[in-house]
């Protein structure tokens, strides 16, 4: 059974023992608030620990220290995940300081630019 959830900028479903969550367009400081009150809500009621979270779409409109508190923010409400983020080529540097913060709290997250490496990375 699969479950979706869909605002402006933001996708998230649920199924095959799975979260994707996908984010589109100018993502600026704030714009995580709302997608995160979607996912503390809906991670409450499965039983999965594993999400695929594919920000190719995404533009990100942030400043370095915006990017330090974007990791900590996103680790923190992660916590007990194993994520696998989809990026493109250009979002390496992000993807890497993000993938630091949750392994500061001792989570597991990689990044890759193929989907299907990143599910098959998840669900090996």
């Amino acid at each position: 059974m699969k479950n979706s959830y869909s605002m402006q900028g933001f996708d998230l479903t649920v199924g095959n023992n799975l979260i994707e969550m996908r984010a589109q367009g100018d993502r600026g400081s704030g714009a995580e608030i709302s997608p995160a009150r979607i996912f503390a809500s809906i991670s409450a009621k499965v039983t999965t620990q594993l999400i695929l979270y594919d920000i190719r779409d995404s533009d990100y409109q942030l400043t370095e220290l915006e990017w330090e508190e974007r990791g900590r923010f996103v680790a923190r409400l992660f916590k007990g995940f194993q994520i696998a983020y989809v990026i493109r080529n250009d979002q390496r540097e992000q993807a890497r300081l993000i993938c630091r913060a949750h392994a500061r709290n001792g989570d597991e997250a990689d990044y890759f630019t193929s989907k299907t490496k990143a599910r098959n990375w998840l669900l090996r």
